[in-house]
């Protein structure tokens, strides 16, 4: 065998950054951080840990031309920083350490990746991470139902066992081979609700996409056919709900494209109306609206956790400390698990995980951030029209789905929630700038003095439109 020259490693090295190098590091990316879990279970915290630094430094090779581009915006930046600050006052301040290392090692590569794709790029990437995932998460629950055929536990139990979250002795279910008796099932990532969110944010891009022309016909009905599937199988009732209220919006933002101009702003206001009424209904009549889909009134036991949470947060307005997933090991997360009788690792709400981790300021800034997100791409879909770029609507159904699956679970604070949150943060016009629309944003999804990447991501990871 010949010896590799340096040459060879030069070549090798100058090709890395090619568009392809980047396109398969981020659907990588995708697909470490959706299913962060699942390789957890796989290979144990060591080896994850060593496979989460390499994926690092594979994105910082393949966009180290974009790193002079590199600007935080300061909404999120002032997060993190606060996420820092909050180690001199943590309860739990070398499990916050760790907490936030990997928080600022998730936004570097979210703002890398986001300033180093296009918009129209990025999406086109994120779907193929999503699909690999969705599709892998299906072929894993088969695996288990006609190889294994029995409940699988965690093949690397360390986490566990630093955690001890087995429940007083039951261990912690990987699959529960459900898929041939019809669900629910949990997928690669070991946990229902979030496989069903993973179907739900596939189905939306596919949608986007098709729309876009970016995807063939026959891909798109394929993966949206899948998606349905899995939420079917997973029998989330929270993916159920966000799913009703994400369609109603794609209709909404469908009918005022094709409004006139002088009508799209009342019609816009009176989406955004009927939506704050359904959310004051929903919240009033919560029960029976549970009871239409098979769940109590407690929300699966969430709101014993959500009591506790709130109480805690009371004590201390400054927050217990940034620690992501809780260590229920230590206080007062144990005490919480204790009184709520439920084993849980986060409090099954971003909003008031960020409460109780970084206090009232960190719940605005998280408010904020995501008010702020949808907003900005709301108001590129309210002043759109026919031939104009159907991304934004895409930022702003991720964005609203996002914010809809932080209400009983905690992911937007970590993996894939946050860093899709600060991507679409970042892609959307700045903050200071929601009054003042660039029209090339609202025609491509791109701003006019973007200077970005020139090749088309069709000819990457996605085939020519059928």
């Amino acid at each position: 065998m010949r010896k590799p020259t340096t040459a060879d490693v030069a070549t090798l090295y100058a090709r890395t950054r090619s568009q392809r190098a980047r396109a398969w590091v981020t659907v990588w990316t995708v697909v470490l951080l959706f299913s962060g879990q699942g390789f957890r279970y796989l290979l144990g915290v060591p080896l994850y840990s060593l496979l989460c630094v390499l994926t690092i430094a594979a994105v910082t090779v393949s966009f180290r031309r974009f790193v002079g581009r590199l600007r935080v915006p300061p909404l999120i930046g002032t997060f993190v920083a606060l996420a820092a600050l909050s180690i001199l006052w943590s309860a739990t301040p070398a499990v916050s350490v760790l907490a936030v290392v990997v928080l600022a090692a998730t936004t570097f590569i979210a703002v890398l990746i986001a300033r180093g794709t296009s918009r129209g790029q990025f999406m086109a990437f994120f779907y193929r991470g999503l699909q690999a995932s969705l599709v892998g998460g299906m072929l894993f629950e088969l695996f288990v139902a006609l190889v294994v055929r029995h409940d699988l536990t965690p093949l690397a139990t360390d986490l566990s066992s630093i955690a001890k979250v087995d429940g007083g002795g039951e261990p912690i279910t990987w699959s529960r081979d459900n898929l041939l008796v019809g669900g629910p099932i949990q997928g690669f990532v070991g946990n229902r609700n979030p496989f069903a969110a993973l179907a739900l944010f596939t189905a939306i891009v596919a949608v986007i996409l098709l729309l876009e022309r970016r995807i063939r016909v026959l891909d798109g009905v394929l993966t949206l056919a899948l998606a349905l599937v899995v939420h079917l199988l997973t029998d989330s009732a929270t993916v159920s709900v966000a799913a009703v209220y994400l369609t109603g919006l794609t209709v909404a933002a469908l009918m005022i494209r094709r409004a006139r101009p002088s009508n799209k702003r009342r019609l816009s206001f009176a989406v955004l109306s009927v939506t704050a009424v359904v959310a004051v209904l929903t919240l009033k009549f919560r029960e029976e609206i549970f009871a239409l889909v098979d769940r109590g009134p407690d929300a699966t036991h969430r709101t014993a956790i959500w009591d506790q949470v709130v109480q805690f947060a009371w004590d201390r307005p400054e927050g217990w400390g940034y620690v992501g997933y809780w260590p229920i090991w230590e206080e007062p997360y144990s005490t919480i698990v204790d009184k709520a009788g439920v084993v849980a690792a986060h409090a099954h709400n971003a909003f008031l995980d960020a409460w109780l981790q970084l206090g009232l300021i960190g719940l605005v800034l998280l408010i904020v951030m995501v008010v702020l997100s949808f907003g900005s791409a709301w108001r590129l879909v309210e002043r759109a029209s026919r031939g104009d770029t159907y991304i934004p609507l895409g930022w702003a159904l991720l964005t609203a789905a996002l914010a809809l699956q932080a209400l009983t679970e905690s992911r937007l604070l970590v993996e894939g929630g946050w860093f899709l949150l600060v991507v679409l943060f970042v892609s959307g016009p700045g903050v200071f700038t929601l009054t003042i629309v660039d029209p090339a944003l609202v025609r491509t999804g791109a701003p006019s003095d973007d200077v970005a990447q020139a090749e088309d991501p069709v000819t990457v990871l996605t085939r020519p439109p059928v």
